[in-house]
């Protein structure tokens, strides 16, 4: 297949109280990272057009969430049905301002338009739950009741995947956004709320913003107006906006970074591995939290898989997604790069050997090579073991002894995602109770789908997206205790 960028339109404006307008804040430039050309532009919100969307999701609130659960469903799924239907044109947008081959992308769409459909069928399925009462003829219930207006800030590496899971469910419970989109992915995001418009969601239900990030989120997390707060991105941010949000009592949803450890066990089959997690590390250039990232590999194994992924990771095509034969597109931005160089000189003054990459590479646009960095000791104080390094780079050290393998796998701040290789029940139990994950996948991946709830674990972040946890996130459930007059004693 081949992607028709013209099918794109890669400037967004601002959407508030059901009206498209320009930001009073100036503009930005979008940015193709597979080339470094400029494709469009994005408005920024002022603080007055930030405090016309917060009121205008307030006011919008009583009607919306009195509305029919089956009419808020309605809305999402025929808004699946749309973004379906311009699958090209959203391949197109996320190619273009995020970097992605034509296959990540058009991946991505897949799970933004099965997101939005799970939460459509889902709304109407969140229902009060009845317990028994203490005495005859009363009875207690829990009742979902939406929260209010919340604040949604999403990053920039899926930009259609984090705007779907994070409307879908706010929508599905009832409650009004003011929708931050992140600035390097904005003509996703404008797509994304143009087709929930289309499908016919009311104004003021969905208030979409750009802006200076400090700026926008302070703004937010001070209003009295904002019940809740679900953000995607890094740990530092994450902790700011908690902190910022704790004075108001604002509840927060953060999935914030992961580094994932691959356990890899001597009885497990080394093809299998690269196989199954190769895509998953190189996949959208590495730039995801759940991206393998740390393999400890057992000494019997480790020189047969380092020759193995470092072979995958040389396989790669580098170039624009709109090429044929691209197998592995651009990173962000010039920042992703520079840190990526950094962690791989680092790791071999750390005494690691890099067996592929290691280095940008020479073309128009924001390209790291594919890099294996083979040959750390399990304390080898390197940065790549600790800080997160989101791009296509992964590391390979060996073990002999499991429980040291689980020792460096915990060492690092992390806690999302984990990855362990074997057919041994003994270690599968042992590593599930050790290893410090939220998101285990054994002899698999561990997909997030909208169907179950996933979290963060420590500096990951917490609470939950996907599920009808994910959709609870947005609710309080309103403990109502009642007896019938006639039968009280």
């Amino acid at each position: 297949m081949s992607v028709d960028v013209a099918a794109a339109r890669m400037s967004a404006d601002l959407y508030v109280g059901g009206a498209w307008v320009a930001g009073e804040a100036g503009a930005l430039e979008n940015v193709d990272p597979g080339n470094g050309w400029v494709v469009g532009s994005v408005s920024l919100a002022s603080a007055e057009q930030v405090e016309r969307a917060v009121v205008a999701a307030s006011d919008a609130f009583p009607a919306w969430s009195a509305s029919a659960a089956s009419e808020r469903g309605g809305i999402l799924r025929r808004a699946a049905d749309l973004l379906a239907d311009r699958t090209e044109e959203a391949v197109a947008t996320i190619l273009l301002e995020t970097g992605k081959t034509e296959a990540d992308a058009r991946g991505e769409i897949g799970r933004a338009v099965e997101t939005l459909r799970w939460n459509g069928e889902q709304a109407g399925r969140v229902q009060a739950t009845t317990f028994p009462g203490v005495v005859a003829g009363s009875r207690r219930t829990s009742v979902p009741t939406p929260l209010g207006a919340v604040a949604v800030i999403t990053a920039w590496n899926f930009p259609a995947v984090l705007a779907t899971r994070k409307l879908g469910a706010a929508l599905a419970a009832g409650c009004t956004v003011v929708f931050k989109a992140a600035e390097f992915a904005p003509a996703t995001a404008r797509l994304v709320v143009e087709l929930l418009v289309e499908a016919g969601l009311p104004d003021g239900v969905v208030n979409l913003v750009f802006g200076d990030p400090q700026q926008v989120s302070a703004q937010l997390t001070s209003s009295q107006r904002i019940k809740a707060l679900s953000f995607t991105g890094s740990t530092a941010v994450g902790k700011a906006l908690a902190a910022q949000a704790a004075p108001q009592l604002i509840r927060t949803v953060l999935e914030l970074g992961g580094h994932a450890p691959v356990l890899v066990m001597d009885d497990a089959d080394v093809d299998q591995v690269i196989a199954t997690t190769a895509g998953a590390k190189f996949g959208s250039a590495g730039q995801s939290c759940v991206a393998p990232s740390r393999y400890f590999v057992h000494e019997s194994l480790y020189d047969e898989l380092v020759a193995r992924l470092t072979a995958r990771a040389a396989s790669y095509v580098l170039g624009h997604g709109t090429e044929p034969g691209v197998t592995l597109g651009a990173v962000a931005h010039q920042g992703r790069v520079d840190g990526l160089v950094r962690l791989a000189e680092d790791a071999v003054a750390h005494g690691g050997t890099i067996t592929t990459g290691g280095r940008q590479v020479e073309r128009d646009g924001f390209y790291f090579a594919p890099t294996v960095v083979a040959g750390l000791a399990l304390d080898a104080g390197a940065a790549i073991l600790s800080e997160e390094p989101f791009g296509p780079i992964a590391t390979v050290s060996s073990f002999g002894a499991l429980d040291d393998a689980i020792v460096a796998a915990n060492a690092a701040p992390y806690s999302f995602a984990a990855y362990l290789f074997t057919d041994r029940l003994s270690v599968r139990d042992h590593v599930v109770r050790r290893l410090n994950a939220s998101n285990l996948g054994i002899n698999q991946l561990a997909p997030s789908l909208p169907d179950a709830p996933l979290g963060g674990l420590g500096n990951s972040g917490y609470g939950y997206e996907g599920g009808v946890e994910g959709i609870l996130a947005f609710t309080q459930l309103r403990l109502v205790s009642e007896t019938a007059l006639g039968l009280a004693g």
